[in-house]
């Protein structure tokens, strides 16, 4: 009996095959190939060890798994992350969840980015690099939602949003001169 066949202790043995694989830097479009090649069920089942993965709070190997699906093009894989992004839990790569959404130009990770600079807006100050590459991230993902949210934060209330997050916003949908903004202002530069 091979392992694909064995159950889920076959299944186990596969996800621990595939995970060896890819351990150990980046995973690129190449590993990922690779890596399919030498388990061919992993483009059938790696959104199922996502899920497994998950579920058991393993987010090093889940974050190995989502950047190996990122290639391989599972349907189905933005709201996996969208879920695990939404429901925050510790020890998970918020970070690297943000950018495979991004990658993915996944519509999933809209609310989810977005609810994200809302609630960090106020502390990731002075440089606010999180937000900034969620702003970036909503740019690259591009919906019309997407749009509608850089869009409140360009053109709303500075009491509200600080003044780089705005600039940024407006960067995205490129309509800084058209808002009159002050690049070297807004950015705290001379």
């Amino acid at each position: 009996m091979s392992a694909e066949s064995a159950g889920p202790a076959g299944d186990r043995a596969l996800l621990e095959r595939v995970d060896s694989l890819v351990t150990g830097g980046y995973i690129g479009a190449q590993r990922a190939e690779d890596a399919a090649a030498a388990v061919p069920a992993a483009r059938q089942r790696v959104l199922d060890w996502l899920r497994i993965t998950s579920a058991e709070g393993d987010w090093r190997r889940f974050e190995r798994l989502a950047s190996l699906a990122l290639h391989l093009h599972p349907e189905g894989l933005g709201p996996i992350l969208a879920a695990v992004l939404v429901s925050g839990p510790a020890g998970v790569n918020t970070e690297d969840l943000v950018d495979l959404l991004g990658e993915l130009q996944a519509p999933e990770g809209v609310e989810p980015v977005a609810a994200l600079v809302r609630e960090r807006k106020s502390t990731d100050g002075p440089y606010f690099t999180f937000c900034v590459k969620a702003l970036q991230v909503l740019g690259e993902i591009g919906t019309p939602e997407a749009v509608g949210f850089l869009r409140s934060v360009a053109t709303g209330d500075p009491a509200a949003w600080p003044d780089p997050l705005r600039w940024h916003a407006a960067e995205e949908l490129g309509i800084e001169d058209e808002l009159g903004f002050d690049e070297d202002r807004m950015l705290g530069g001379s």
